[in-house]
């Protein structure tokens, strides 16, 4: 099982438990030291490989947990991708063994819970402190100077105000190499570029060519039918809550003409895409949420209804933008199985549910490399 953090919760039973490899060269035994670089925040030099770790339920989250290290303190678990945990065999994620940092709201992060934590990195962009919470430099500052370096940053979407508007400063998997270095863990991540590698190029060699592709109108910030409005995601930006559809190769029904704001019916019904993407739900939304919950209310609506994605049962679910390198696995898989069932298998409705000779990786041989055997 996953090797968890220790620090403050080093007597705590963490739940996830492995045994990583470990290189000769690691500064962890043999006592040099090492600079780590995240862009825009800036560089810390670590004396010790940090055994423990802060996060937002976010990319960084399921970055540590690919590299088999449980978090040991996160604002909260509300939007955490623990299901995709759940069904990987030897992998879980104890709850009781973690420190909550903010309770349900993003803007409700303590500094004492900080302290309580008392963690040695924190894998969050000190910015979204700023923003959520109204921290100022100096409380992120105090609170570095006390425990740990904030070493996170932000690749959710193409530009938000995290970002100052600016493209993220690294895609998943370069995110993903920056936290490996943090953790020391390159030849972890070594081993999961080439699965992923092994993993992508397997289904996109069996892509019909790129003029037959779809379209799909990819939704974010929930999906409410009976409101009438949607804010369209752009497919083809640098960011990661749309990652599944590029891999995927699916056209953009929005090309060159992405809305600033939310949008209505008339104009969904004006481009018409071939697919409706719901963007996160399959993380945040159980089957049974998602056909109640967006699919139903699509269906009864008479714009809705109007839609051919809606007509043609061609409305699906995709990871979104806190989604790390084990989410994204799951979220391709499951596009795959919803855009082309006749090339890679029906798609069940839970990430859980797909049969053992359906599945598009194997989850053994991920979990392997999840627990350091590599």
């Amino acid at each position: 099982m996953l090797a968890s953090g220790a620090g403050l919760l080093a007597a705590t039973a963490a739940g996830c438990t492995g045994n990583p490899n470990t290189d000769e060269d690691d500064p962890e035994s043999d006592g040099e030291s090492y600079t780590v670089t995240v862009e825009p925040v800036g560089s810390h030099t670590f004396e010790s490989v940090p055994e423990s770790y802060a996060v937002i339920p976010s990319v960084w989250m399921d970055i540590g947990m690919a590299l088999g290290k449980q978090p040991d303190a996160v604002a909260s678990f509300d939007r955490a991708p623990l299901k995709y945990y759940d069904v990987l065999p030897d992998v879980s994620l104890d709850q009781d063994a973690v420190t909550i940092l903010a309770g349900e709201a993003e803007e409700g992060y303590d500094k004492e819970n900080f302290y309580d934590a008392d963690v040695d990195v924190h894998l969050i962009d000190p910015q979204a402190l700023q923003f959520f919470a109204n921290w100022s430099e100096e409380d992120i500052q105090e609170i570095e100077d006390a425990t740990g370096p904030f070493l996170g940053t932000t690749i959710r979407f193409e530009s938000d105000a995290l970002t100052s508007g600016e493209e993220p400063p690294y895609d998943l998997y370069g995110a993903f190499e920056k936290g490996a270095e943090i953790f020391q863990r390159q030849e972890q991540f070594e081993a999961w570029e080439s699965f992923y590698e092994d993993f992508i190029g397997e289904i996109q060699s069996r892509l019909p060519p790129e003029e037959e592709r779809p379209s799909v109108a990819a939704i974010w910030r929930g999906v409410n039918p009976d409101s009438g409005e949607f804010r369209i995601a752009e497919v083809n930006a640098q960011a990661n809550n749309t990652r599944t559809y590029r891999e995927l190769g699916l056209k953009d029904a929005f090309e060159g003409r992405i809305p600033d704001g939310p949008i209505g019916y008339e104009e969904l019904l004006d481009v018409d895409p071939d697919y409706i993407g719901a963007v996160g739900s399959l993380t945040s939304l159980s089957h049974e949420e998602f056909v109640d919950t967006v699919i139903e209310p699509f269906e009864e609506d008479s714009n809705g209804r109007s839609l051919s994605a809606v007509r043609n049962g061609n409305v699906v679910r995709t990871g979104g933008q806190y989604m790390g390198p084990i989410v994204d696995l799951y979220s391709t898989e499951a596009l795959a199985k919803q855009v082309y069932p006749d090339e890679f298998g029906e798609w069940p409705g839970a990430v859980g549910d797909v049969p053992e000779d359906e599945r598009l990786f194997d989850r053994g041989d991920l979990a392997d490399i999840i627990n350091g055997d590599v």
